[in-house]
């Protein structure tokens, strides 16, 4: 595995390579790795994944084999984090048939509940209000006996579920007495809300500056590691038709945040200082780097654990 050590090797600091004070330096560890499977066979495989996970209850390590990927073709970053945000996201909490909750589609028949429902609140609602004001009692008697009928069909399907699972629901349903129409026109249900799993974390930013005036050889060296990023963070075509993936990593920031699985969402080089022509290539006072790793799955809390925050 090739290791490019930025926090020992490389002139981000005046102090010199190989010093006792930069192993005390906070760093981002971030391992690439080359993905060997088709977009089509990566989707499949990921399904199954799933599947053997849950019949062996095993919570996580699914996630380990959700991308397969070439084996010693790993390359190691070692960079230095002085960031001041370590991990950021949040939290939805929505109607149950929304399409967050779905990842993106409606589930089977979610649009017809919801049309139900509305109707249900409109025709139901609206419906019952204008009866109670009609005065009319023999329709208002012949709707009664509707809903006491309902109710005793409802209760026999809660009976047979709290003998189930031993709950104890029930299945009061009545007329509601509606005050005046005109001075309350509308009307809203108030239904639970559920959380939307859904990946909302936010990314780890790296920023460093790579001096190319401080040792002899820093300027090849910082080179070297620039192409290096960008090499494996890009596609590279093959054919008129065939391309490779860039390569996806594994960010570990020591005690703060862990991330299995991640892209370089965001990559930029910048040139700082004097700058001159030397072997036909511009080559600044120095290099300032930014890196930005998003994760491709949800960070859940069992990551925790691996980021070392929470005590085994």
């Amino acid at each position: 595995m090739a290791t490019y050590n930025v926090v020992k090797e490389y002139p981000w600091t005046s102090v010199p390579n190989g010093s006792k004070l930069r192993e005390e330096a906070p760093r981002a560890e971030v391992t690439s790795f080359e993905l060997t499977q088709s977009q089509l066979r990566a989707f499949v495989s990921g399904y199954l994944n799933v599947f053997n996970a849950n019949k062996n209850n095993d919570a996580t390590k699914f996630i380990d084999e959700l991308y397969q990927v070439k084996q010693g073709s790993e390359t190691e970053y070692i960079f230095p984090f002085f960031e001041n945000t370590f991990r950021g996201y949040t939290n939805d909490y929505a109607d149950t048939f929304s399409q967050i909750s779905q990842r993106g589609a409606q589930m089977m028949g979610a649009g017809g509940l919801e049309f139900a429902g509305g109707l249900a609140e409109e025709a139901g609602f609206g419906g019952l209000s204008m009866i109670q004001q009609s005065g009319n009692q023999k329709l208002q008697n012949t709707v009664q006996k509707g809903f006491n009928a309902t109710q005793k069909g409802g209760q026999a399907v809660i009976d047979f579920v709290n003998n189930k699972f031993g709950t104890d629901y029930s299945f009061p349903w009545n007329i509601p007495e509606f005050p005046n129409p005109g001075e309350f026109p509308g009307s809203y249900v108030e239904t639970p809300k559920f959380y939307q799993y859904a990946q909302t974390d936010g990314g780890v930013s790296i920023n460093f500056v790579l001096a190319n005036t401080i040792n002899e050889g820093d300027i090849e060296k910082n080179q070297k590691l620039i192409e290096k990023i960008i090499e494996e963070s890009r596609p590279r075509r093959a054919t008129a038709i065939a391309m490779s993936f860039p390569r996806i990593y594994t960010v570990e920031i020591p005690g703060l945040r862990y991330i299995r699985w991640a892209y370089l969402a965001q990559a930029a080089f910048n040139l700082m200082g004097q700058r001159r022509i030397i072997d036909k290539r511009i080559v600044p006072e120095a290099y300032a780097i930014t890196l930005t790793f998003n994760s491709l799955t949800i960070e859940t809390a069992n990551f925790l654990e691996e980021a070392k925050m929470a005590p085994k």
